[in-house]
């Protein structure tokens, strides 16, 4: 079993870099040998370094109405609407694109991590209340990780 975790977001934006602040606190951490890393940045094609896993974990900023910082668990799109989260802020399609990207028919499970922005603007720093969130992302993530068997 194969799982993949991928950092979406754009560094350069502030909060919509969370995804990749995430992924690279994830990479000082042991893993298992079954999980890899991607930062994906704002690359749609990095979606198909997932060819062959079988859980693959999204992070990224997501829109929620709910105050900054604030994280969503969301298995799938349905899962997304249905809690009122609009659309990650990289919402082109990306889990579609990882269904299409796969080299066989075996079944994928997506999880969307998703962290309500407090700023999207130029900035390298995430925002104070999102920045202070990134250790219980990592923490998310190592639980879906642990209950997927990952470890």
């Amino acid at each position: 079993m194969k799982a993949v975790i991928v950092g979406v977001g754009n560094i350069l934006m502030k909060d919509d870099g969370v995804g990749v602040h995430v992924v690279r606190a994830l990479g000082e951490r042991d893993l298992p040998a079954n999980v890899t890393l991607l930062d994906a940045g704002t690359d749609p094609d990095a979606a198909y370094e997932v060819w062959d896993a079988n859980f693959v974990i999204v992070i990224d900023a997501a829109y929620g109405g709910e105050d900054p910082g604030t994280i969503y668990r969301l298995p799938d799109r349905i899962a997304c609407e249905a809690a009122g989260v609009t659309q990650t802020c990289h919402d082109m399609g990306l889990l579609q694109m990882l269904r299409d990207s796969r080299r066989s028919n075996a079944p994928i499970e997506i999880l969307v991590i998703g962290v309500e922005p407090r700023t999207i603007d130029w900035g390298l720093e995430l925002s104070e209340e999102v920045a202070a969130l990134v250790p219980r992302v990592v923490e998310v993530v190592l639980e879906e990780l642990r209950g997927y068997q990952c470890s």
